[in-house]
């Protein structure tokens, strides 16, 4: 409690890690990519670019064919594709589905966290920038990207069990 006054009453213990962070994920891969683009990577994006085959050799990817037909080469190829990656090689992936929310504190109120809360079936992370993220649903064999009722009806229940003070701040 002396750590993380808002916790509930029915949290009876939980470990420390002082050295525990977060990234904001969405800044830290536009640097990424910034930092890419100006060492001379170039992206393929989009459906258009959809990999249909790899053209190997040895072990080595000299190329690859889009959907359109086109072949691409390059002295090195990344193909960043999660889970759609079975389609390409025999390799034993299966999606999973994450849905998570964020909340936001009020600028004029100081935060109900300072500290990232992991749990059994829930993560709270406090950011900088005044959003609490809350996740996550762990779906397995699912490709959907949408976010459901019921996922953050998961979601919101446990984060609460942890915080209930999190219950007035605004979906954002």
């Amino acid at each position: 409690r002396e750590l993380e006054p808002h916790l509930s009453p029915k949290v009876v213990g939980g470990w420390w890690f002082p050295e525990d962070a977060s990234v904001d994920a969405r800044r830290l891969t536009a640097s990424l990519k910034a930092a890419c683009v100006g060492a001379g990577v170039q992206f393929l994006t989009g459906p258009q670019y959809e990999v249909t085959s790899l053209d190997l050799e040895q072990g080595n990817c000299r190329g690859l064919w889009l959907k359109s037909g086109k072949y691409v080469q390059a002295q090195d190829i990344l193909v960043a594709n999660g889970s759609w990656m079975r389609t390409l090689l025999p390799v034993p992936l299966e999606p999973h589905k994450g849905q998570s929310l964020s909340l936001r504190m009020p600028p004029d109120q100081p935060p109900l966290l300072r500290r990232v809360l992991f749990a059994q079936d829930s993560y709270i992370v406090p950011k900088a920038d005044g959003r609490i993220v809350i996740g996550a649903t762990v779906e397995a064999g699912s490709f959907d990207g949408q976010v459901t009722p019921a996922g953050i009806m998961h979601i919101l229940s446990h984060a609460l069990e942890l915080v209930p003070g999190l219950k007035d701040l605004p979906l954002e």
